[in-house]
């Protein structure tokens, strides 16, 4: 597996929380660099970037996801594990096979919450994801992402917003899955003959 740097780090924090996040990142020499607005699972993910590369969009990123729904998984793990890093995303070099890449990781016992999601913009850059299953309901998780480049041979430096949500219903699902399986547990009944766990990836 071609990993080549950090490409970000997401972390989650109150609604209210966002403006003073942004302060003490800006004290480090970070600058807002994208925000998206999340439709189906209402969120703002916001990528604060720093430095330049000549290779890449930025030196260094870090991202903030925020959203006003209780209810919501961000709000829903920082009610459980306090406002903190999320997931940690991984660059991957772009002669890799993300498919064939997600394959193998499987084969070997990787558990993901969902298969490559991809996103290609007017010009054909875009971005490949996917996203390895949490230990805990909704708790901190891994991403393995490809940015794919334009024409102008620079790399995607943005995000999708359908990937997003469709990466939130995954870890709703999944970590529904491990709630229940711990239920289970506690009861006796876990993996009783002739039933299975939900298979993601």
């Amino acid at each position: 597996m071609s990993i080549q740097h950090i490409d970000h780090i997401t972390y989650v924090s109150a609604f209210e929380d966002e403006n003073d996040f942004i302060a003490r990142w800006g004290l480090l020499g970070f600058k807002e660099y994208v925000r998206v607005h999340t439709p189906r699972y209402p969120a703002a993910h916001i990528a604060l970037a720093s430095g330049d590369d000549p290779n890449f969009p930025w030196a260094m990123m870090t991202g903030l996801s925020v959203s006003d729904d209780p209810k919501s998984a961000i709000n829903l793990f920082i009610q459980r594990y306090g406002a903190g890093p999320q997931h940690v995303a991984y660059n991957i070099g772009p002669e890799e096979d993300m498919e064939e890449l997600h394959r193998k990781l499987v084969a070997r016992g990787w558990r993901f919450m969902t298969e490559v999601l991809t996103y290609r913009d007017s010009t054909g850059a875009g971005i490949r994801q996917m996203f390895v299953a949490p230990q805990v309901p909704y708790g901190p998780f891994s991403e393995l992402v490809q940015r794919i480049h334009g024409p102008s041979g620079q790399p995607f430096d943005g995000f999708d917003t359908t990937n997003i949500d469709n990466l939130y219903e995954a870890y709703v699902d999944y970590s529904v899955h491990l709630d229940n399986r711990k239920s289970a547990v506690r009861v006796g009944t876990a993996n009783p003959p002739g039933s299975s766990l939900l298979t993601l990836g």
